[in-house]
């Protein structure tokens, strides 16, 4: 079972232990958009691994998550959709500087490749192994995303009608410096390569193409609401920023996408696991400002609607 069959499965049936939303104790459902696989070099399928993934699986079960969107490079997505089909939609993370993962160093491709094979990437999406394209990283190499050397990949997503996701905005604190508190370097980075601006070359070259821009494209957060507003297939995840801005900074970019008449286009991501979702998810409560129906939106349905899932069977 691939994991772009989820919609069907989700039609025929969904467990008791997903759809009991009718005991008053169980929190509303909701899909993380922005989780990521091992990113740091280890065996992703010793028994620790294994273990640590089942207890994820758990609390997010605890917290009714029903969906979630893991990106990762090819081993470590590979064990997240085959243990869970039908609870997970796997993504592709390129480029990776050096041949590794930003942030994290785990190898990405045969031979240290930056960037992965686009025929491999093609019989991996009409397989339906990959059902979206993203992270796309290319900001920590100080590439935009209007660079050509994107276009083949643009090409593909729209080709097989797999979604794009690609970080924008805000990087680890001073990410370019050797100060930067993540073990592997990006000195690459640049705040300017992140303008979401710069995505509207390749949204007219690839028209019709779905992008969400992760983290809001943060601190930028004009610059997103004009993409939205110029291009209805752009939606946004809000993952990280719970947690890596001060609250009120985090509050009123929410808030501004929101009055702006976005709140339909808003997802909610964790970016750093189990704990940063249950934050999410809190933070999301206390914002006083929006509607109990924005609130469903962000937390289920806006995704449901993006990755073209049946929103009543997935979001209840």
């Amino acid at each position: 079972m691939r994991a772009l069959q989820l919609p069907v499965l989700l039609l025929a049936t969904v467990s008791p232990a997903l759809s009991a939303q009718t005991e008053p104790h169980r929190p509303p459902p909701s899909i993380d958009v922005h989780w990521h696989s091992t990113l740091s070099p280890s065996d992703v399928r010793r028994a620790e691994a294994v273990n640590s993934r089942r207890a994820a699986f758990a609390a997010l079960d605890s917290m009714n998550v029903r969906l979630l969107i893991v990106n990762g490079v090819p081993d470590a997505i590979a064990v997240w959709r085959d243990e869970y089909p039908d609870r997970v939609i796997a993504g592709l993370l390129f480029p990776c500087e050096n041949g590794i993962a930003p942030n994290g160093g785990r190898p990405c491709y045969a031979d240290g490749a930056v960037w992965p094979d686009t025929a491999w990437l093609r019989e991996e999406l009409r397989a339906k192994r990959i059902g979206f394209l993203g992270e796309v990283t290319a900001q920590y190499l100080g590439i935009a995303s209007n660079d050509a050397r994107l276009d083949p990949y643009y090409a593909l997503a729209l080709e097989y009608d797999v979604p794009v996701a690609i970080h924008l905005g805000l990087g680890p604190p001073g990410a370019a410096y050797p100060s930067s508190p993540v073990g592997v370097k990006s000195p690459n980075f640049r705040a300017s390569a992140g303008s979401p601006l710069l995505l509207e070359d390749a949204l007219l070259r690839h028209r019709g193409l779905r992008v969400w821009i992760m983290h809001a494209g943060w601190p930028l957060i004009d610059e997103t609401i004009y993409m939205l507003y110029q291009h209805p297939q752009v939606y946004v995840d809000v993952g990280v920023l719970h947690g890596a801005v001060p609250r009120p900074a985090y509050r009123d970019a929410v808030r501004r996408i929101v009055e702006a008449g976005y709140a339909n286009r808003i997802m909610l991501g964790s970016d750093s696991g189990v704990n940063a979702f249950r934050r999410a998810l809190s933070t999301l409560e206390e914002m006083e400002f929006l509607t109990p129906e924005q609130r469903e939106n962000i937390r289920c349905r806006n995704a449901a609607r993006f990755f073209r899932l049946d929103s009543l069977r997935v979001c209840g």
